[in-house]
């Protein structure tokens, strides 16, 4: 006998322009559906050639939130995945996580997953992708984009001001007196890469300070081995940077101790600045300065998002941007308390 294909619901929400769970309430007669987006719903059933008992629904797709993310052994990734899994839990929604093979995702992975499984919603904590990606994944489920940015209309996105974020660390660095200083940064894919380089430099030009290309490195994961690499590198010059502004703590942690094997004390001959306050930020010798981003907030507030556009898909998408706090530990030089307590507080 000859298998009857059952269209899914989440094919009958693309072709209605809604989301997976507002399909759901309609086809089971629950909860509150405007007027219009039920007849939208119903229209797309009588022109299909459909009823409820030919679609394939469950309640465990239906309160199931995919996120999808490159570096999933990133400690700054695994405390957003617990964020989000906090608030999920709290709204009984389960999580099923997706690992890219590259820093981006791209249609070949979502295309796979996508074709073989009903999500209500999609969190993306990866590069964003191209926006004809992200069109294709938002006529399919509600999207949110968190500790990325994007411009695309329509997609809400959590993220901190991450210009903000580096140019308040690239003045705390001129305050202990640096005026070589390096910035090593991840992939140049991440939009969030091109800001930190552009809050980096707007510190610099404020403070009249050269932009040494030579002191700009970019590295493609996050990897200790890579960055002790680069920063014995960036070390080695002639003309050697005397502080270093460092995107992930791990980065900041290799130029550490690539400067003790070159005989470069810190933070007398040089300081370092990390991103992220990882547990071993703390620990490392001399303990690290670094920029505490929350990630666990980012997480929960992506979730709630999330949540309430897969409730309320006519909600306005939104864009919320957080604060880094700079925390201040042995591994910059002196600087004023006073100052550094107004940084953090910017």
């Amino acid at each position: 006998m000859k298998k009857i294909q059952k269209t899914t619901i989440q094919e009958i929400a693309g072709m209605a322009g809604v989301s997976i769970a507002t399909v759901s309430r309609v086809m089971n007669h629950k909860g509150n559906v405007r007027e219009d987006t039920r007849h939208r719903i119903l229209t797309v059933l009588e022109k299909n050639h459909l009823n409820p008992s030919s679609v394939f629904l469950t309640d465990q797709a239906s309160r199931t939130i995919l996120i999808c993310a490159a570096e999933i052994g990133n400690s700054a990734v695994h405390r957003i995945i617990s964020g989000i899994q906090s608030a999920a839990g709290r709204s009984n929604y389960r999580v099923f996580i997706l690992q890219s093979k590259e820093t981006q995702l791209g249609f070949d992975d979502y295309r796979e997953v996508l074709h073989n499984h009903t999500f209500a919603g999609i969190i993306l904590i990866a590069a964003a992708g191209e926006p004809e990606l992200l069109e294709t994944i938002t006529r399919s489920c509600p999207l949110v984009i968190c500790a990325e940015c994007c411009d695309t209309d329509g997609v809400s996105v959590v993220n901190i001001d991450d210009a903000g974020a580096a140019r308040k660390a690239a003045d705390y660095l001129v305050s202990c007196g640096c005026r070589k200083i390096a910035l090593m940064n991840s992939s140049a894919r991440y939009s969030c890469t091109r800001r930190r380089e552009e809050g980096y430099t707007e510190a610099l030009e404020k403070a009249g300070l050269e932009r040494n290309d030579d002191w700009i490195v970019h590295i493609s994961q996050t990897s200790y081995n890579l960055a002790f690499s680069y920063g014995t590198n960036l070390l080695s010059l002639p003309n050697r940077p005397d502080g270093i502004l460092a995107v992930s703590d791990v980065y900041a942690i290799g130029a550490i101790h690539a400067a003790r094997r070159l005989g470069i004390r810190v933070p007398e001959d040089l300081s370092v600045i990390g991103f992220d306050n990882i547990s071993v930020s703390s620990m490392v010798d001399p303990p690290l300065t670094t920029l505490d981003q929350p990630m666990g907030h980012i997480g929960c507030q992506a979730c709630e998002l999330l949540i309430e556009r897969i409730h309320n898909p006519l909600a306005t998408p939104k864009k919320i941007i957080l604060d880094a706090e700079l925390i201040v530990r042995e591994s910059t030089g002196a600087a004023d308390v006073n100052r550094s307590k107004t940084l953090a507080a910017v």
